[in-house]
């Protein structure tokens, strides 16, 4: 039979946990954007290059034609995208859980439960981000904030906020 204190572990154990989780998906959430935002945008300025390069020295035709090749790949980078987001997900979880007796430690701050409180305060009919997440999850969470959804606008908000606000880890002093 599990004593008091084996409860008060897995409680606290528990805790760290979606603080972590938090911190992790928020960051995903965010790179997501980042990277989606900043494919399109590359990808709109060399087809616009390409084709005026093209288009000078094959005609109007060949511009458009190199415009549209640019379009087509498109949704062929935005899926590379998505592919290395997922990577840096299933990475970040894996770091976090061998990184998690060197952390546990540093987040007994009362701060660190900010995060998780506000998340508990919403509901998008999805896992909590304080749940370790799958692709398909993050991806709907990052829709919510792409269209701007209001109640997850504010809510990613706040918590981009309370990470702002959270003490650094200090570095490790002992490297040779």
């Amino acid at each position: 039979m599990p004593s008091e204190a084996d409860g008060a572990s897995v409680g606290k154990t528990d805790r760290e946990k979606k603080i972590m989780n938090v911190v992790a998906n928020t960051s995903i959430i965010l790179v997501s954007m980042l990277m989606g935002g900043l494919t399109e945008a590359l990808m709109a300025a060399t087809g616009t290059v390409a084709s005026g390069i093209a288009g000078a020295a094959g005609g109007e035709e060949a511009g458009k034609k190199a415009s549209r090749e640019f379009k087509q790949k498109l949704p062929e980078v935005d899926e590379k995208m998505k592919a290395m987001i997922m990577d840096v997900r299933k990475d970040l979880y894996v770091q976090i859980e061998q990184k998690r007796k060197e952390i546990e430690p540093f987040l007994s701050d009362p701060v660190f439960d900010v995060g998780p409180k506000k998340i508990d305060a919403y509901d998008f009919e999805l896992p909590k981000l304080t749940e370790e997440l799958d692709d398909g999850t993050i991806a709907q969470y990052t829709c919510l904030l792409a269209s701007e959804d209001p109640s997850f606008a504010a809510l990613f908000k706040e918590l981009t906020n309370w990470m702002n606000t959270l003490p650094t880890f200090p570095n490790k002093t002992n490297r040779k």
